[in-house]
């Protein structure tokens, strides 16, 4: 189990997910801060604002881990496994609650965690290789 991905994947697995960790899971953070700014005036809840802090610890570890994943580090898949289980975690908890803004429509949770769990999993798939890309044996 020491690769999870064959010679050929491991630089699109990386691309992949180092599109996701800097800039898709950024955005989307971005986009439900702006939301949550641009709501009705009130506090957003100790329940919310929890969640929201978790989310962008969550995001800055994803930010952390991708800047690692650029530059080539090996030996990432502990701290890949980590961020997943930190990032699917809030993530459901934030669709569960309904508290956070959103504009995602009634049903679609089981969707987007779908999409995160995929997402996840390139990560970690990525992380898993053993070489940086363009120094592949």
């Amino acid at each position: 189990m020491r690769n999870l991905l064959g010679r050929q994947w491991r630089p699109i697995a990386r691309i992949a997910a180092v599109a996701w960790l800097l800039v898709l899971a950024p955005a989307e953070l971005a986009a439900t801060l702006a939301r949550l700014i641009s709501a009705p005036a009130g506090e957003p809840g100790f329940g919310p604002a929890t969640l929201i802090a978790l989310r962008v610890l969550v995001t800055a570890g994803g930010l952390m881990l991708g800047r690692r994943l650029v530059s080539g580090a090996t030996g990432m898949r502990p701290a890949a496994l980590a961020w997943a289980v930190a990032d699917l975690g809030t993530l459901v908890l934030v669709l569960t609650s309904g508290r956070v803004p959103s504009n995602r429509a009634p049903g679609d949770a089981p969707i987007v965690w779908a999409v995160y769990a995929m997402a996840a999993l390139v990560v970690i798939a990525a992380s898993s290789s053993t070489a940086p890309p363009g120094r592949e044996p």
